[in-house]
């Protein structure tokens, strides 16, 4: 018959599963259940001749002829040699942003120095939001949604960086053909930190290390302080010292050589990373292989065995002890604020920033001009002390 509204209606349920063929359109029925539950379905063969039941809505949701007007798409598509059976199942199926997160980490993330940062990003961030979405079917309106509403304006970039990253990486495992979601995304214009120590809390600091130097010997306390120190005499970046091994430090030449495979840019330039040493460094580096009890690590934790890996609440304890509380604009002082520190202390001290780039370890000049200004900074100093002789 003819699947009209009224036949629909009159379709008892029986005790088995049933069909109704409808008569205008070959292929296209309505099945009955026991429980009196009715779905409209088209049959139809694939290319490869398997029969396949098109699922296609309730009589609740659908009236016959929208039923029917769907069963004439399903059949048309099927007549250009596709399966909308199997593409509607392969989207169902298809990866999330969730399962995209696990890949990325797993094959990628893992790898980088910073894949503690990006699984923060995604799990804060990303996946709270966009979690569920299928990777093939993210838009730049929704990646464009997301930056636009996000509060922190640096956080939200470093999110759309790590997800276009991820999204490159599902093209190539062939999760997406379309363009990457997050080009065009414009970043946020970033308000670069400038948070260093002053000369009075640079003096108050060294009193608090000098406490907890001579309080607490051979204590992870007083290995934690002896690292302080050596990022504040050599701007090294925090990972380089705390995971630094001894097998790096060349006594002779005063340098640690940190291999490419173990810094932030060694991946990119397969090069290794000079630390340069002054005099003082190299003292503290005898006073703490001198009581490194054969650990292999600079900076040994609590097992000698493994590399010191828990360091805020020391910090938090340094500054609280030092009185080195929040700055109005740029808030608390964090540990790799010592590395701007030490830029600061160089140019300040009359130093180029070509050789500041160099210490600090810089692929690119163009990373050493945020300190630029400080070179203005200490001309104003020196102005200032030639005014003061002058006296005029």
């Amino acid at each position: 018959m003819k699947l009209t509204k009224t036949a629909i209606k009159d379709a008892l349920p029986k005790g088995k599963r049933y069909k109704i063929q409808d008569q205008t359109l070959p292929g296209f029925f309505l099945q009955v259940e026991p429980s009196g539950r009715k779905t409209f379905y088209v049959r139809y063969r694939t290319p490869e001749n398997v029969q396949r039941d098109y699922k296609i809505g309730t009589p609740q949701k659908l009236t016959p002829d929208q039923a029917r007007a769907i069963a004439r798409e399903v059949l048309g598509l099927v007549a250009q040699g596709k399966d909308p059976g199997a593409d509607r199942k392969a989207k169902r199926t298809a990866p999330t942003l969730k399962d995209l997160a696990a890949r990325y980490m797993a094959e990628h993330g893992s790898k980088k120095k910073s894949g503690h940062n990006d699984e923060i990003l995604w799990r804060r961030h990303l996946l709270p939001t966009m979690g569920l979405t299928r990777v093939a079917l993210l838009s730049r309106e929704q990646v464009r949604r997301f930056h636009t509403n996000y509060p922190s304006p640096n956080t939200a970039n470093r999110a759309i960086e790590v997800l276009s990253k991820a999204m490159d990486l599902a093209k190539e495992w062939g999760w997406t053909n379309g363009e990457n979601p997050c080009v065009g995304v414009k970043a946020f214009p970033e308000k670069k930190r400038k948070r260093y120590l002053s000369s009075e809390e640079l003096e108050r600091l060294r009193v608090v290390l000098d406490n907890w130097t001579e309080r607490e010997p051979e204590s992870v306390r007083w290995r934690f302080a002896q690292m302080i120190r050596l990022l504040l005499l050599t701007g090294a970046r925090m990972g380089n010292i705390m995971q630094g091994r001894w097998e790096w430090v060349s006594w002779n030449q005063r340098t640690l050589t940190v291999p490419a495979d173990e810094h932030k840019t060694g991946g990119k330039t397969g090069e290794e990373l000079i630390i340069h040493l002054s005099d003082d460094a190299v003292r503290i580096l005898r006073d703490l292989k001198g009581h490194s009890t054969k650990s292999p690590w600079i900076i040994p934790g609590m097992d000698p065995a493994k590399a010191l890996t828990r360091q805020t609440k020391m910090w938090t304890a340094l500054l609280d002890d030092a009185e080195i509380g929040l700055h109005p604009v740029w808030g608390l002082l964090r540990i790799h604020d010592l590395r701007h520190s030490f830029a600061s202390f160089a140019l300040s001290n009359g130093l180029s920033l070509g050789i500041v780039g160099q210490l600090l370890g810089h692929q690119s000049t163009q990373t050493t001009t945020r300190y630029a200004h400080l070179m203005s900074d200490a001309a104003q100093q020196a102005v200032d002390q030639i005014g003061q002789a002058v006296r005029l």
